[in-house]
């Protein structure tokens, strides 16, 4: 582990663990999203957040949170068909993507002591402006990336996060 990690109290494994899924699930759809920053606090300031809960000898979440245009583009891109605004076609596209995220990360922690055996179905919150909190203790990793090709004219609509908080059991 590098000493910036050891700084900021993150786990590098599983930093590469998200980055790994999230990259992996998204390149069925064409894309490559790209890492800008990592962080270990959560808040959703975006209007879209899809979760998926985990359980098993690790439990906690996972979520993707991004802006319309984001969710929109992202959606359009994995669906094989334009959408133009955020609708429920979008909305269960963007949950199918935290789906495919959270499989992703099950299947690269199913060999450590952060295992989960289980995911739920994904639930999607529009709003924003709100911080996602967990127990105290929890290990949680926060990782922005920007996606190339969204239209949009700044900067904040073209990323998005995603974030996984798990407590050994």
């Amino acid at each position: 582990m590098d000493n910036s990690m050891r700084l900021l109290q993150m786990d590098e494994r599983l930093v590469g663990v998200l980055i790994k899924a999230t990259r992996d699930g998204l390149a069925m759809g064409g894309m490559k999203p790209i890492p800008m920053g990592v962080g270990r606090r959560f808040v959703c300031s975006r209007d879209v957040t899809a979760i998926i809960g985990c359980v098993g000898a690790s439990s906690g979440s996972v979520f993707i949170n991004c802006s319309k245009e984001c969710a929109t583009f992202m959606a359009s891109k994995m669906l094989g068909e334009e959408r133009k605004s955020l609708d429920n076609a979008v909305l269960d596209g963007i949950c199918e993507i935290a789906n495919i995220i959270a499989g992703q990360t099950k299947a690269l922690l199913s060999t450590t002591e952060f295992k989960f055996e289980r995911i739920s179905t994904p639930a999607v919150v529009v709003g924003s402006n709100y911080l996602v909190s967990h127990y105290k203790g929890a290990t949680t990793v926060s990782l922005d990336f920007e996606m190339e090709g969204v239209p949009a004219s700044v900067t904040e609509d073209m990323t998005f996060t995603v974030a996984m908080f798990l407590v050994k059991i």
